[in-house]
């Protein structure tokens, strides 16, 4: 409130001249962010370029075509999607695979770095370009290659045939996840124009209808190049002009930006969900929405906001159980939302009539004066201007937007002012009028979407909700009195004194130290065993992130301990520390910006906390506390006993959901079978084993596991310098120590299937099986067999690829997974996971085995293991640059895990040298035997 009082004070201050001038500036359109150039060729080609270090040595770059699935007019249907599968298949430039051997040359991955989609109103190409100084070239080429999708596809008549199988495989694998798709979707050219196409139309398509839709529709004048990351932007400037200049174009016929359309009046759609907690009602308004391009209608679109902020605030006044948005859907349209739950259709109904009671209660009586302040309030304290530090990726995200329909976002400080000072000038009658507007579309069209839980008898009609609505208009609201929150001035919780403890730094506490250069990490190794790593980042947020790790989970325990404390972690979760209240320490938590969370699974058990920089040290006595005295809160924990025993035996909703997801089905098997999971073949719990559960004893297992210094690693990430922070952390940590009590792990390797086996689960899908064709074996922890293993399935993965989708055409997206658990399983699976015609499986299965017989009998091209090898130094330099804290944070907790050191990960380039042709061949004879197979799938499949 201080602040809207300061803000009204200095906008009463303004003078005449300048709310004139503002006006008038209030028009002009939305500035791109700074740095950014946008233009124009004479052939009408738009270009975006920026330049943005997040992250670095990489350009993202995009083809944004302006057109998508609703221009297809008459037999095109479905060629739009079809067209962007074709642009992979050859071009002028580059025939045949050569843009994708190209690329995959340079170390990018087809799918990661190499995508395209196609939508309603949009077709976007896109790579991930690495650049350094070896492969400058990598741009121009790149740039090519876009050009070529705007002019130069080939269309090579074989290959065109042969891809219309992958995009059948494609249609029937897709699911759209929305029941209600079909509702909101409309009744006009969207809902007879969806991007994939339906098998039907891709049956029809040939290479003349593709080839017309190409010359008609792909021309510079609906197309647009952005470029955004490491560039020079004069550089790139120059290099769009020179290559897509010559690009020939033309004006296409028949252009529209088609509205999304409705048919008049209530329309409704039901869907029967028995799992569902209670049925669940939504009222849907579709309604124009408001493109933010100046500083005018970026406001108007603010004050949807604005609005919504209000209704909500006044049902949650009102203690009504309605929750309200307001969001853009497609095309033109935004959706209006009214969502309710209720255990009875008379209670959704009632519902329904209570919300049309209170807007025309609204309507009539406006919002208090209160309340505008407060949601005004509310409303200021959101708007940012958008982030500078954004990836490229996600500017390429924004610039698409912006391209298709001019929508722009805040992005300096004197137009984020204006816009403060319009909307603390705005008026209840201004919001009044916009739900006016709102209900007025409401009486257009009306979209239910009407999820029931309770079957038939509960089923809900138009009439009954036009009635229900016509009921509401009668219903006389009770006079509203808005009661404004009073500003409570916070008590701050000053440091606890457990959490001020400085001890001394005793240089005799180290037993030895090391410094990685290659990888910026700082080992310190104390004597009473204790590990700490630390890798400082520069992302600017001064913050720390710690992570202490061991061995010891749940899979550890005996059959005897297992039901004793496999749930310790979330007992121990209840409470924070002994020594403090815990309503005091989570609110100084709170306060200062400190979080702090433990957890145990089947191998590890972890602590993660983090804090400001500033705080590092009551974080250090934090997780100190937490770990040899955490608080115990025994009346919770005897009444979730209560409660644990009480439901006993009844079904949960996972278990009810589970029992129809065939994929959790699928997965749990998996897991069951390699091991993932804490036991196997364990007796089922039992209610005594409940009752019997004490608090005591779980935190003495807790403490015992937590506190040993021996084998536990602490790990710091953040903003911090390591030669400040390590004295502390010694100092803080070396007091750790084990006991007799301490418990020890071994690392035995798990022993996996020696035979075939396989196991269906129900499908939906009466055409096509999905599968998971899994080969596990054993293996010993070090980073040459991690980075093997790797290069194993990125090999697996390019002949997957070419063989079920490119030579056969059988499957539109396989892909080959690889898992490796080095500590303490020593275990690997390369899954492949792809989709086929029910007819194929056993084809499949064939093929699948061929492949692996090849890369047994002879070894790989060495040229393809350097291309490899390019995009795992690639890919490890984009994802581990100096911003990137929790990617460095999580890959050295899995390396060590993984039981991999980091004097190798340090010469990581060294190590993945050693790796040969002749390397990769006995790898494949090793640990690759088809007899061992695991074929899981859902589908009709008859082995």
């Amino acid at each position: 409130m201080k602040l809207l009082r300061i803000l009204s004070l200095f906008i009463f201050a303004l003078s005449l001249q300048t709310i004139n001038a503002q006006s008038v500036s209030d028009k002009m359109p939305i500035e791109l962010p700074s740095n950014t150039i946008e233009g124009w060729l004479n052939n009408g080609l738009h270009y975006i370029i920026r330049p943005n270090n997040h992250p670095n040595n990489s350009v993202e770059m995009r083809l944004v075509m302006r057109l998508g699935s609703v221009q297809e007019r008459g037999n095109e249907k479905g060629a739009a999607h079809f067209l962007e599968h074709a642009a992979f298949l050859g071009t002028e430039n580059f025939p045949e695979r050569k843009m994708i051997e190209y690329w995959e040359s340079v170390g990018m991955k087809f799918g990661r770095d190499i995508n395209a989609y196609t939508g309603y109103d949009r077709t976007i190409y896109s790579v991930t370009v690495p650049v350094d100084n070896q492969y400058d070239t990598a741009i121009d080429t790149s740039l090519i290659a876009l050009r070529d999708w705007l002019c130069g596809i080939t269309f090579e008549e074989e290959r065109i045939k042969k891809e219309r199988g992958v995009i059948l495989e494609e249609l029937r694998g897709y699911q759209i996840e929305d029941n209600f798709y079909s509702l909101k979707i409309g009744n006009g050219r969207f809902a007879d124009h969806i991007p994939l196409g339906r098998e039907k139309d891709i049956k029809r398509i040939d290479n003349k209808k593709l080839k017309g839709f190409y010359k008609h529709w792909y021309t510079p004048q609906l197309a647009s190049v952005v470029v955004v990351g490491m560039v020079d932007t004069a550089d790139i400037k120059q290099k769009i002009e020179k290559i897509f200049s010559s690009v020939p174009t033309h004006t296409p016929e028949g252009y529209e930006q088609y509205p999304l359309t409705y048919k008049k009046g209530t329309q409704i759609k039901e869907v029967c969900d028995t799992l569902m907690r209670k049925s669940k009602l939504e009222l849907i308004i579709p309604h124009k929405c408001i493109v933010g391009k100046t500083l005018e209608t970026v406001y108007r679109r603010e004050l949807d906001n604005l609005l919504i902020r209000a209704l909500s605030n006044r049902f949650s006044a009102r203690g009504m159980n309605i929750s309200v948005s307001d969001s853009w859907y497609l095309a033109d349209k935004k959706h209006l939302v009214f969502s309710f739950s209720g255990t009875s259709r008379e209670e959704l109904l009632q519902q329904i009539s209570e919300l049309v009671s209170e807007l025309h209660y609204v309507w009539h009586n406006g919002f208090t004066p209160d309340e505008m302040a407060d949601v005004k309030s509310s409303m200021l304290h959101s708007l940012k201007i958008y982030n500078n530090t954004l990836p490229s990726s996600m500017w390429c995200e924004d610039f698409a937007d912006y391209i298709i329909s001019g929508d722009r976002y805040i992005q300096t400080q004197h137009e984020m002012e204006r816009l403060v000072e319009k909307i603390l000038r705005t008026e209840a009658r201004q919001l009044l009028w916009m739900l006016k507007r709102w209900i007025d579309y409401k009486n257009e069209t009306l979209l239910v979407a009407y999820t029931n839980k309770y079957g038939k008898e509960e089923s809900i009609s138009v009439k009954d909700i036009d009635e229900a609505w016509r009921r509401g208009t009668t219903l006389q609201a009770e006079p509203f009195i808005y009661k404004q929150k009073e500003e409570e001035e916070e008590v701050v919780i000053s440091t606890p004194e457990c959490l001020q403890v400085t001890k001394a730094f005793n240089p005799n506490d180290v037993e030895s130290t090391y410094y990685y250069e290659n990888i910026s990490v700082s080992e310190i190794n104390l004597k009473n065993g204790l590990r700490i790593l630390l890798r400082p980042t520069c992302d600017g947020s001064d913050r720390v992130q710690l992570s202490l790790f061991a061995r010891g989970g749940v899979a550890d325990l005996s059959e005897e301990d297992l039901y004793k404390y496999d749930a310790t972690a979330g007992y121990m979760e209840m409470g924070m520390i002994d020594a403090v209240p815990y309503d005091t320490i989570t609110t100084y938590m709170l306060q200062n910006s400190l979080a702090l969370n433990t957890g145990i699974s089947p191998h590890w058990h972890e602590l993660l906390a983090s804090a400001p920089t500033s705080k590092a040290g009551e974080m250090f006595n934090l997780v100190y506390e937490k770990i040899h005295r955490p608080e115990r809160c025994y009346s919770d924990f005897e009444e979730v006993k209560a409660d644990e025993v009480d439901s006993f035996g009844d079904e949960t909703l996972l278990q009810k959901m589970m029992k129809r997801d065939s994929e959790r089905m699928l997965v749990n098997r998996m897991d069951y079978i390699l091991g993932n999971t804490s036991h196997k073949n364990i007796r089922a719990r039992r209610v005594e084993d409940i009752k019997s559960l004490n608090l005591d004893s779980i935190a003495t297992y807790y403490t015992t596991l937590f506190s040993n210094p021996q084998g536990t690693t602490i790990l710091l990430t953040g903003s911090f310098d390591a030669d400040a922070m390590a004295p502390l952390m010694v100092s803080t940590f070396a007091d750790m120590r084990s006991t007799p009590a301490s418990y020890t792990f071994s690392s035995t390797p798990y022993e996996l299937p020696q035979t075939y086996y396989s196991e269906a689960f129900e499908s939906d899908n009466q055409t096509q099986t999905a599968f998971d064709y899994i080969l596990a074996g054993n293996y010993t922890p070090s980073l040459k067999n991690s980075l093997t293993l790797k290069l194993m399935r990125d090999v697996l993965q390019d002949r997957f690829l070419k063989v079920f989708r490119e030579r056969e055409n059988i499957a539109y997206s396989p892909y080959v997974g690889i898992v490796y658990n080095g500590l303490p399983q020593q275990t690997f699976y390369f899954d492949f996971m792809g989709a086929v015609d029910s007819h194929n499986m056993a084809f499949a299965e064939e093929l699948l085995s061929s492949i692996i017989l090849s890369l047994k009998s002879s070894p790989i091209e060495e040229t393809e293991l350097q291309a490899l090898k390019r995009s795992f130094i690639v890919t490890k330099r984009q994802v581990l640059n100096e911003q990137a804290v929790a990617d460095w944070k999580n890959n050295l907790i899995n390396l060590i895990k993984s039981g991999e050191t980091l004097s190798d990960f340090n010469r990581y380039e060294e190590v993945l040298s050693e790796i040969t042709p002749e390397t990769l061949q006995e790898a494949f004879n090793k640990y690759l035997h088809s007899e061992r197979a695991i074929l899981l799938y859902i589908g009709d499949y008859k082995r």
